[in-house]
């Protein structure tokens, strides 16, 4: 078994915690590989490193360092491997990223122990259509007014059905993964991960009518964005952001790349739920 690192270079503890791990894994004769981006910052600088989209390729499963933002992008340049991940949570939250530090050595020995499960993820891939451009994302797919404040009008279509033309602050299109996400801060539906589905969300829609939608993972949204002020946003995970001419079209689509997670036997996500969101424990007689 042979793993990879990724990391959080922004955090200034991730060194600290990374030399230490790198120490442990030699002393138990765990072989690793870390991503080029950090092998500068490690001491003593690992021998051999290669560039993170290249990661997933040469290792049996993947270690991202960080919080969920960090989680995101490993799972962007690992998921065309099909390499499992493992999030160690640096950060806050942590719905992704769910393991701490203080576990970690503990979970390594899981791994090694095949005392784990594997749950894969669905992906989506955006377009814009007339270009080459094409972006995928793990949680969800955002267009929305940018800078100004006046609403937009993002005409909206299923399989190439019209839907409706929603006027509104923007849209979220996101997974069952990104439904505990800026979807939910939307008023959006919690998703079980494993679902095949996309929640199609309004940001402040200007009509009392408009509600969260949730169709097939296999459907096709297409969304034609408007905006008076001349341009529109795209966001990708809330990561990859672009500027777009109003009019642009964006079409969203199920990805064929899965994010494949490691959960260990203790875990699941009614757990996750119930200490993210801090949910009451059960009411005794």
């Amino acid at each position: 078994m042979r793993l990879g690192i990724i990391a959080n270079t922004g955090k200034a503890h991730v060194p600290d915690v990374i030399d230490a791990f790198i120490s442990w894994l030699t002393v138990q004769k765990i072989p690793y590989l870390t991503a080029s981006e950090i092998a500068p910052l490690l001491h003593p600088r690992p021998l051999e490193s290669t560039p993170a989209k290249e990661l997933g390729s040469q290792v049996d499963f993947v270690l991202s360092f960080g919080g969920d933002g960090t989680f995101l992008q490993t799972a962007r340049s690992i998921a065309p491997s099909g390499t499992p991940i493992v999030g160690v949570n640096l950060g806050g939250f942590g719905y992704l990223a769910e393991i701490g530090v203080d576990l970690l050595k503990d979970r390594i020995l899981d791994l090694v122990s095949e005392r784990f499960v594997i749950q894969e993820r669905m992906m989506l891939f955006a377009e814009i259509s007339g270009t080459r451009e094409r972006y995928l994302g793990l949680n969800d797919v955002v267009i929305d007014k940018g800078g100004f404040a006046r609403t937009i009008r993002l005409e909206t279509s299923i399989e190439g059905e019209y839907l409706n033309t929603f006027t509104a602050d923007g849209l979220i299109v996101a997974t069952p993964t990104g439904s505990t996400g800026y979807s939910l801060s939307a008023g959006g539906p919690i998703l079980e991960p494993r679902l095949n589905g996309i929640i199609i969300n309004p940001i402040c829609p200007h009509m009392l009518a408009n509600r969260p939608l949730v169709v097939g993972g296999d459907r096709v949204i297409s969304i034609s964005a408007f905006s008076d002020y001349g341009s529109i946003q795209l966001a990708v995970d809330g990561q990859m952001v672009n500027e777009l001419p109003t009019g642009s079209q964006i079409v969203i689509s199920r990805a064929p790349y899965k994010t494949r997670i490691v959960h260990f036997q203790d875990s699941s996500f009614y757990k996750l739920l119930r200490t993210k969101l801090q949910w009451r424990t059960r009411v005794e007689e």
